[in-house]
């Protein structure tokens, strides 16, 4: 697939596969007592659980070869659940402090130790499996330690890191809040970093459409995408449920 970044000369990007025989880490961080929406991994989605539908999701669009896919929750009782359908769906799970978020993605680290570490957060369904591919490869293009993805529908990007800098991060990083969203400490002080905000452009480009779930609101209007009789819904394209949300889009 090629994807359409907002550049000088507006050209189309072709992804860089030069990396195709080296793994990388997908950290899937999910919890169930979400202080916004508790419960909502285990909501109801395309007629499965949320979190089962994100991790299908990227099971179906991820190179399998390439991307090592890792569940991390906390070891809360609320949360053998979390485990449980994480093994059900045959992803290894990893398990650490409720609020220390950094920590367990380098649990996962050394776990599986990976350069590159992709942050996919459970409330974020829509995730984009080929979104994340081309952010990998433009990370290792661009040779940068953390890229953001940019000016797509909220809840379709992902943010990725090398496993250098979450490694000084777990050094650096004192304050609580920047443990538990561990790209906070990068993104206040991006001076001191080697970061790369990768902005999207084309028909990908609706950052007004809200595809995240925060709110009971969001996951209704997240089930409104889907059509009785879709099969397998969790392999819908970005584009598609851009369509879907805002039908001026041809």
């Amino acid at each position: 697939m090629q994807w359409k970044t907002m550049q000088a000369s507006s050209t189309t990007i072709q992804a860089d596969k030069s990396d195709l025989t080296r793994s990388h880490l997908v950290v899937v961080q999910c919890r169930y007592n979400s202080t916004r929406l508790p419960g909502k991994a285990m909501m109801i989605l395309g007629g499965i659980p949320m979190l089962s539908f994100l991790l299908k999701r990227l099971k179906a669009g991820l190179p399998e070869n390439r991307f090592k896919i890792m569940l991390a929750t906390t070891e809360n009782t609320a949360d053998n659940m979390i485990a449980n359908l994480g093994k059900e769906e045959k992803i290894e799970v990893l398990r650490g402090d409720e609020n220390d978020v950094l920590k367990r993605y380098l649990k996962c680290l050394e776990v599986f130790p990976a350069d590159i570490v992709v942050r996919v957060t459970a409330d974020n369904p829509l995730t984009c499996p080929e979104v994340l591919e081309y952010a990998v490869n433009e990370m290792i293009k661009r040779k940068v330690d953390y890229l953001k993805c940019e000016n797509l529908p909220e809840g379709s990007g992902v943010d990725v890191f090398s496993a250098r800098l979450l490694k000084q991060l777990g050094v650096q990083a004192k304050d609580p809040q920047e443990r538990e969203h561990i790209n906070m400490h990068v993104l206040k002080n991006k001076e001191k970093y080697n970061t790369y905000f990768l902005p999207f452009g084309g028909k990908h480009a609706h950052p007004s459409i809200r595809i995240t779930v925060d709110t009971l609101e969001d996951l209704e209007n997240v089930r409104s995408i889907f059509k009785q009789g879709d099969i397998e819904p969790w392999r819908i394209s970005l584009l598609d449920i851009i369509k879907r949300m805002d039908p001026s889009v041809i």
